[in-house]
């Protein structure tokens, strides 16, 4: 059976609704949905299952017909269709499965994945139930509609069934499903560009504070941390690293959006963009850099050939409206006070990621400040935020 153990590290239940909290369901013993070729309404539900030989025994998969939940230009969208529900491994001898990790009970972490075990107990019976740490996504119910979170958790992914071997393996493995017609894509939903378009506010068109960090962190390690940090606090940050930083390792620009944070374009070389060329400014909004549709030139320097440098790769400039300092050595506490301090509706505040405001305690500070003086900061939905935003949605 060593070859379930591949299946079994490199299975991922992704993005999968869970209404107020209840995971996928689990068919009913009664009826054997998950060993029963083909299309089933069971317990009020639509199921399908198909199988194929694995090893000396059958392995079916078993999809449910549920809503799912993609994200789309920043924002949660819904959708029917089939679903993965789990895979089950058709009865085998005990024996046959020593040692491997489907049908060892305990925790396990495999390729940075947690993994869970149980064996002959009364929910998984004369077999194993194995549940694999995936990212889902939670409704709940309000009264303006549904409220969408992505929570990571313990999910039912497969069952290992022991037992004498069927002999029925051959007839298993006839029937497959109709060649569906893929899903429609997703409506694109993100905001719309700014109406009123402003150099200082940049994306941002709510009243909502945008924290801006640019540059560079210290290390991958302290950008991730704070990363993980601002999306706990619910704050999506604005961050405008350079090629150079990316290059070196210390920023990932999919890690930040993946937690619903905004990557924007600062150069590559953090060049004073109005001592260039127009050719040397457009090379430097390109790669290594963020390619995407707002940028920063550094120390806010610009003049009409650097615009048009802009308006060429399809990016607006985007300034600031507070200027902290924090790159003067400026304590924490002393960045947190200026921006609470200075700070009105929907300004974009400027700091950076290799200075003293660039961590979660700071930013909870600030957040909190702010909101006593009754200013939010921009929100964290918790998705996947886009690589080319039109416009922030806070």
């Amino acid at each position: 059976m060593r070859r379930i153990r591949v299946a079994f590290a490199t299975l991922l239940l992704a993005f999968a609704l869970v209404m107020g909290g209840l995971s996928m369901p689990v068919a009913s013993a009664d009826f054997d949905v998950y060993t029963t070729p083909g299309e089933h309404s069971f317990n009020g539900r639509k199921w399908r299952t198909w199988c194929e030989p694995y090893s000396q025994t059958v392995r079916c998969r078993t999809e449910i017909w549920a809503t799912t939940v993609t994200v789309s230009g920043g924002r949660y969208v819904s959708q029917n269709w089939w679903t993965f529900n789990n895979l089950t491994y058709v009865r085998s001898p005990e024996s046959m499965w020593k040692g491997n990790p489907l049908a060892t009970p305990g925790e396990y972490t495999i390729s940075g994945r947690k993994w869970k075990t149980e064996c002959k107990t009364p929910v998984t019976g004369n077999g194993c139930r194995s549940y694999v740490q995936a990212d889902v996504v939670a409704a709940t119910k309000t009264s303006s509609g549904w409220r969408y979170s992505v929570q990571r958790k313990l999910v039912f992914n497969n069952i290992v069934q022991y037992g004498p071997l069927r002999t029925d393996l051959a007839s298993l493995i006839t029937w497959r499903p109709p060649k569906d017609t893929p899903p429609p894509p997703p409506p694109t939903q993100q905001p719309p560009p700014p109406a009123n378009y402003s150099i200082n506010k940049g994306p941002n068109s709510t009243n909502r504070v945008t924290l801006t960090f640019d540059d560079c962190p210290k290390s991958l390690s302290a950008f991730k941390t704070t990363v993980l940090a601002a999306k706990e606090a619910g704050i999506a940050l604005a961050l405008l690293p350079t090629g150079d930083c990316i290059s070196a390792g210390k920023f990932d620009a999919s890690y930040a959006r993946a937690h619903g944070h905004y990557v924007f374009n600062h150069s590559v070389t953090h060049a004073q963009l109005t001592n260039l060329s127009y050719a040397g400014v457009v090379k430097e909004l390109g790669a290594p850099g963020v390619v995407t549709t707002y940028g920063r030139p550094p120390y806010g320097a610009w003049n009409a050939s650097v615009k048009k440098a802009y308006d060429a790769v399809g990016m607006k400039i985007w300034i600031w409206n507070v200027d902290t300092n924090d790159w003067k050595g400026k304590s924490q506490q002393s960045v947190v006070d200026y921006v609470v301090s200075n700070t009105k509706a929907g300004n974009s505040v400027l700091m950076h990621m290799q200075w003293n405001g660039f961590n979660g305690t700071a930013l909870k500070a600030m957040k909190s400040g702010l909101s006593n003086r009754g200013i939010s900061v921009c929100q964290n939905r918790g998705a996947t935020t886009p690589v080319k935003p039109a416009a922030m949605d806070c």
